[in-house]
């Protein structure tokens, strides 16, 4: 027989397979992930339940099981419109007085530190692969020392994946450390903020230099920041031998006070675990970073309520900020996030339990296009996942800021990625630099509108 043949019947008889099976499985509505992800008619159906279509990896499933442990707020707010609250580049509390300042407390620390020029606000911004490499965090940060004053950039891990992409810390490391992290937890010792804990192999070593360090006029100082250790830890901090006490589940300590901008750090204990670095002048504002690749913002359920309570204590926050959504929406047909929406929720409300001085912001998911049969256009679940953070926001007590209705709404990551200058990658999802510093902006301009209504005042 004619071997083209031969390759053609193959064909056809394979297709023919696969669309008896994507047929059987949509008639019958099979609830099996394995099937359904190969279903050859995907795209031309409605999905029967897209809430049975979301394709949850193991450890998603492990943490939306762990949400029992926090109780709910017993509010409803599954039929509430938040469309008057879309407004671009704004902060809302979902009041219908909209003189009402948002995040209260947190605005007034920000014009007491403009008019005293004494103090510390310190903001923790956790976030996906959105804020990877400092980015939009890094804009915020420059834009408020610049106006309330205080330089150093923050929180740095001891590695990192995107190192030698970020440009505010020129960032160095030895390859052999061991990282227990929020996907794959290695030791019992909890992980910080960062969702990350590092231990040296043997002889270790990272050497970090803060770009971002402009205030000369006062020293920087470097914390370290570190998990218990029975006895005392071992270091050399510029080639200098350093002896600590790390007796509490999380410390900070200062290992150098100098106008130098970078540091080494060498580590040979194995069992000595360190979360990182903190660059940040004695007054002024600090942005730390706090990113994870991969995360949907619920993973801090798995953190221990205690554990959180001691950084609240030890390193207080004054504005918590939260990034996330893009990782939730994986799948082109999804449109129900109620699993979302618990999970998320009940994190928030452990976080805003620990963290009782802070106030909490919840910045949306940004636009995100999938290539449909009518050609690549915004997701058709966005609109439910938008709602849904509103709801989180709402019903969890925090402020919120649209990410989606900043960028231009429907359609805008297509443009940003295919404008001139371009501002997203072609993935459809991620911003790049350049997009990073418009939204970083844009938040930065909502959170001075709110001083401004307060001075006003």
């Amino acid at each position: 027989m004619n071997q083209n043949k031969k390759v053609l019947q193959f064909v056809l008889l394979s297709t023919g397979c696969l669309l008896a099976m994507s047929l059987f499985v949509y008639i019958n509505k099979i609830n099996a992930p394995i099937l359904q992800n190969v279903s050859i008619i995907s795209d031309v159906v409605k999905p029967n339940d897209s809430s049975k279509t979301i394709a949850q990896t193991p450890a998603l499933d492990t943490l939306i099981k762990d949400t029992t442990a926090v109780k709910l707020p017993n509010i409803d707010s599954s039929n509430k419109s938040f469309q008057h609250f879309t407004t671009a580049n704004r902060l809302t509390n979902f009041n219908a007085d909209t003189s009402q300042i948002v995040a209260d407390a947190f605005i007034k620390k920000l014009i007491a530190l403009k008019k005293n020029k004494k103090g510390k606000i310190r903001i923790a911004y956790l976030g996906d692969s959105m804020i990877e490499g400092d980015l939009v965090s890094q804009t915020l940060r420059k834009l408020l020392q610049a106006y309330f004053g205080g330089s150093g950039v923050g929180f740095v891990p001891i590695t990192s994946p995107v190192a030698g992409f970020r440009t505010t810390v020129k960032h160095t490391f030895s390859v052999k450390w061991h990282e227990s992290n929020f996907r794959n937890k290695i030791s019992i010792t909890p992980l910080y903020l960062s969702g990350k804990t590092f231990f040296a192999g043997g002889y270790n070593w990272m050497d970090a230099e803060d770009k971002t360090y402009t205030y000369k006029s006062t020293p920087l100082k470097k914390y370290l920041l570190t998990g218990y250790k029975p006895g005392s830890g071992q270091i050399a901090v510029n080639a200098i031998f350093n002896s600590l006490k790390p007796n509490q589940p999380f410390n900070r300590f200062l290992i150098d006070s100098s106008y130098k901008s970078n540091l080494k750090l060498e580590v040979s204990d194995a069992t000595f675990p360190l979360y990182g670095l903190s660059f940040e002048t004695n007054d002024g504002v600090i942005v730390d970073n706090f990113s994870f690749r991969g995360a949907g913002g619920f993973e801090f359920n798995n953190i221990d309520s205690s554990f959180l309570k001691l950084i609240a204590n030890t390193q207080p926050y004054d504005l918590i900020i939260m990034q996330y959504g893009v990782n939730v929406l994986n799948h082109p047909n999804n449109t129900n996030f109620n699993w979302y929406y618990k999970a998320m929720l009940t994190a928030i409300t452990k976080l805003k339990r620990c963290f009782s001085g802070t106030d909490f912001l919840l910045i949306s998911a940004a636009d995100k296009s999938f290539k449909y049969t009518n050609g690549t256009h915004t997701a058709i679940g966005m609109d439910s996942l938008i709602a849904t953070q509103e709801r989180i926001a709402f019903d969890g007590g925090m402020a919120f800021f649209n990410t989606y209705n900043s960028m231009g709404g429907y359609n805008s990551m297509v443009s940003w990625a295919n404008g001139k200058p371009q501002l997203a990658a072609k993935d459809y999802t991620h911003l790049n630099a350049k997009g990073a510093e418009i939204l970083g902006t844009g938040i930065y301009n909502s959170i001075m509108f709110e001083v401004s209504k307060a001075e006003r005042r």
